[in-house]
């Protein structure tokens, strides 16, 4: 017998085609474990570690229909800063606290990511104490839509209180809060 029909060549080709097939099924395991892996990661993966790693400017949505548009400054548990440059400017003009418990959705961010759990240890707090320090005028988006402006006079541990001229103060719980503007 001669030509590709002889046994041993059938034999070899099959043997081929056998090892072609390990070798491929051997590729979509890998494949597969690869995407499971990357799965499990991205479940350790917060907003906040994302917001973090953003590398352009991001819109943010927040309860009470705040639309906050800027690029990340800052954030700490629970707390993003954003810093606001106008479209042709270099400065910052405003900057926005926004409680992260308020977002409703992120526009922007990119695929880039911080590394996890490397949080500032500054609180929200701490952030709004800095802001009555300087003696900010600022105004507070509240979780239902309201927006009370005032100076910045004191963070407790709860609440924020707000100059509101004239001798008056406003005391605006911190759960109410969706972003502190100045």
């Amino acid at each position: 017998m001669t030509g590709p029909d002889r046994p041993d060549d059938l034999v070899a080709a099959l043997e081929a085609d056998l090892v072609a097939l390990a070798a491929a099924e051997a590729d979509l395991e890998r494949d597969a474990e690869v995407a499971e892996r990357t799965r499990i990661e991205r479940t350790s993966i917060a907003l906040v570690d994302r917001l973090r790693g953003a590398r352009g400017p991001v819109e943010v949505s927040t309860l009470g229909g705040g639309r906050h548009a800027g690029r990340v400054v800052d954030a700490g548990d629970g707390w993003l800063l954003l810093g606001h440059v106008p479209v042709g400017g270099r400065t910052t003009t405003a900057e926005h606290l926004v409680v992260l418990a308020s977002v409703v959705a992120v526009r922007g961010l990119g695929r880039a990511v911080a590394p996890v759990g490397r949080l500032r240890p500054r609180t929200l707090t701490s952030v709004l104490r800095d802001w009555c320090r300087d003696r900010s005028e600022v105004s507070v988006l509240t979780t239902d839509g309201g927006l009370v402006p005032g100076l910045a006079s004191a963070a407790f541990a709860d609440h924020l209180e707000l100059s509101t001229g004239g001798g008056g103060t406003v005391a605006v719980p911190l759960r109410a809060v969706a972003v502190v503007s100045r």
